[in-house]
């Protein structure tokens, strides 16, 4: 599969709530996430399952919408609005993804 199909389905499990299921398939083991520019505790795959599993746990979705996408190379954005409940409470936002691809998984991703 290319990068780009890769990427549709990334977002269509978030948008599905399979983000585990898509995050064990598409991304790489050396995979590092971060915050807007922090990536403490959040070098590897093991480290960024926890971090997963535990908005998986606190979150209910109700919205899952992507306005912008962008693919160039070996890299890949999109803009998504979410509007989910997280440990009670409502929230509605919308941020930016960025990931770098190696080996048809996500290496790094950047959320803005």
């Amino acid at each position: 599969m290319s990068i780009k199909e890769n990427l549709e389905a990334i977002i269509k499990g978030i948008q599905e709530n399979k983000i585990l299921e898509v995050f064990d398939k598409y991304y790489h083991n050396d995979v590092v996430m971060y915050e807007k520019g922090d990536s403490t505790n959040r070098v590897g795959k093991e480290a960024n399952r926890k971090a997963e599993e535990s908005f998986v746990n606190n979150a209910t979705i109700h919205e899952a919408r992507v306005t912008k996408v962008l693919i160039d190379g070996n890299n890949t954005a999109y803009e998504m609005y979410m509007d989910f409940t997280y440990g009670g409470h409502k929230v509605a936002k919308t941020q930016w993804a960025l990931q770098e691809w190696k080996d048809g998984k996500v290496i790094k991703e950047e959320f803005y």
